[in-house]
């Protein structure tokens, strides 16, 4: 008579049927009925193409890249219409997700490397803009008055040839070759004030 072998459940590995891996949904995906088994299949499967796609094609930052396919996949979860070919949307969303990517990147400006040093960020570049000031005042000072009351009123006060005009109490012909000869009579004063001599 053949004795039975007793299977202890809790030592025998073969007595315990393993959990099947879930498969990533292949083919049409309906994002509404999507299970987050599914979800993580999907995600496990394309990880590594959707951080190629951003790493080294759009030479996104690995770390920005991770959360951008995090973005990716909550836009799938959020999208109502059925997906034919899942693959080729996550492609296409990352591609997408990219470029906005470097679009907020293109909007920032970045700051300037001694930013923790600078009391006042305007402050950035003030040694320029006090030079420029005073060579202006300097070049408005070699000018004869009716040239400097048109330069003023024109391209400070920002007033029309036809204002220009009237304030002088004289023609608008006249008042546009007035602005031409002063500015170019400003200019000429300008390269002779900053031209270096050698």
């Amino acid at each position: 008579m053949l004795e039975h072998e007793s299977f202890d459940v809790s030592t025998n590995a073969a007595a315990v049927p393993a959990a099947a891996p879930v498969a990533a949904p292949s083919g049409a995906v309906d994002p509404r009925s999507i299970t987050p088994d599914q979800v993580e299949a999907l995600y496990i499967e394309h990880r590594h193409l959707l951080l190629f796609i951003a790493c080294r094609k759009f030479r996104v930052v690995e770390a920005d890249a991770e959360n951008l396919i995090q973005e990716v996949f909550l836009s799938l979860l959020q999208t109502c219409a059925r997906i034919e070919n899942v693959r080729a949307w996550l492609v296409a969303a990352m591609c997408n997700a990219s470029r906005y990517y470097w679009r907020v990147q293109g909007r920032t400006e970045q700051l300037p490397e001694d930013f923790g040093e600078l009391s006042d960020p305007d402050s950035n570049g003030l040694p320029e803009r006090f030079a420029m000031q005073m060579t202006m005042q300097k070049v408005l000072a070699y000018l004869q008055p009716r040239c400097r009351e048109t330069l003023r009123l024109h391209y400070f006060e920002g007033r029309s040839a036809p204002d220009v005009a009237r304030e002088l109490d004289t023609t608008n012909r006249y008042a546009e070759k007035l602005i031409h000869n002063c500015l170019r009579r400003a200019r000429e004063i300008y390269r002779s004030i900053t031209t270096v001599q050698r």
